[in-house]
């Protein structure tokens, strides 16, 4: 038992201000909030957050700095609150300078005498925590991806590579054997070199598709959609004049758009040439390529008469590796995936409709201006 001469009154007066320094100095950020949803009080945590001095803030609505996305959801958090439920769950506000800050909330409901009268809140700012979070679900995105990829290559590799390989051990044994009659061996050697020819073609083209993994850092240049089409359509003259087709163009006037010309060039190249290949005996080809602008993107439209799809059959598997869907047809199944994953690199997004015995359009969207 001890005794103190201390006054009470000067005690409760250090205490309130103990509490005060506490208050508006705890590392996260502590407020309460009116059962209408304004702000009683704040910290200076709060401050600092949303940018704001104290007396901005206090009577003011504390949805008026939430995330337009994360309203409804916060919304019902503080009437459950106010319900007399305590809460924790996550959200995002906005500062003063329009940058999204997300922080962990647990809200308590404030009662006096068993009333309520308000809510008590402490928040922490996980901004850091969330941007973590989300580089490594991209890295670990990514390397599934690259996984994926691997894997696929081992089977091209296991399988694709088998029967040119095996072809040409055979042919060079053949070709080893003495007194081997002038026209058999020129059958061989020329049956060599055409299955040589052929892995050749493999190893360049898996080569084209592992090295568009350390692209897109490429310079960006200004380009003239509308010439690029041009050229496009210039180059593949002797193929047009083969399929006796109609190429057109459709501009709503110049437009220019910062990117990698030659994945733009490449991306043309792959859907016009892929409208011809695929075209259908029943009628005359017909091919429109359409440029236009929609806010702050291009939209490249390439559409055919030709024989379609069945997308219901077709799916996911459209820009795959390796993946055709027209027998009778030559082609490796290379072109639409190359398309896919230039449009990847770009920031853009390709889509297609199709019908099967009617035709087909692809879709390009590429942003405007487009930084690495």
């Amino acid at each position: 038992m001890y005794s103190t001469n201390l006054n009470p009154g000067i005690n409760s007066l250090k205490l309130e201000r103990l509490n005060r320094l506490l208050f508006n100095h705890y590392p996260d950020a502590v407020y309460s909030i009116t059962i209408d949803g304004r702000f009683h009080t704040v910290n200076d945590k709060v401050c600092q957050i949303l940018q704001k001095e104290r007396k901005e803030l206090l009577g003011k609505g504390y949805q008026l700095h939430i995330h337009p996305e994360h309203w409804e959801n916060a919304l019902q958090h503080f009437t459950s609150a106010r319900e007399g439920n305590p809460q924790r769950y996550q959200t995002v506000v906005r500062n003063s300078s329009g940058e999204s800050v997300f922080i962990d909330v647990t809200n308590f409901p404030l009662k006096v005498g068993g009333q309520l009268v308000g809510i008590f809140g402490i928040a922490k700012d996980v901004t850091v925590q969330q941007e973590r979070e989300q580089a490594l679900w991209r890295t670990t995105q990514e390397l599934q991806r690259q996984n994926d990829e691997l894997d696929l290559f081992r089977k091209i590799v296991a399988h694709d590579f088998r029967s040119p390989i095996a072809r040409i051990l055979g042919l060079g044994s053949l070709l080893q054997k003495d007194n081997l009659p002038p026209a058999t061996h020129q059958t061989a050697v020329s049956a060599l070199m055409q299955s040589a020819q052929q892995l050749d073609a493999m190893v360049r083209d898996l080569n084209e598709m592992l090295s568009l993994r350390h692209q897109g850092q490429e310079a960006r240049e200004l380009c003239h959609i509308e010439n690029l089409v041009k050229l496009t359509i210039a180059s593949l003259q002797q193929e047009i004049k083969n399929a006796n087709a109609s190429v057109h163009i459709e501009s709503e006037g110049p437009l220019e758009i910062f990117t990698v010309k030659a994945f733009l060039v490449s991306i043309l190249h792959n859907l016009i040439s892929n409208a011809l290949k695929y075209r259908s005996p029943e009628r005359p080809v017909e091919v429109t390529v359409s440029v236009s602008k929609q806010a702050t993107k291009a939209i490249i439209a390439v559409s055919d008469n030709g024989t379609g799809m069945d997308m219901g059959k077709v799916g996911t598997d459209l820009f795959k590796m390796y993946k055709r869907f027209h027998a009778g047809v030559d082609g490796k199944g290379l072109g639409l995936y190359l398309v896919s994953e230039q449009v990847s690199i770009l920031h853009g997004e390709v889509k297609v409709e199709s019908t099967e015995g009617t035709g087909t359009t692809f879709t390009v969207i590429l942003p405007l201006n487009n930084q690495h």
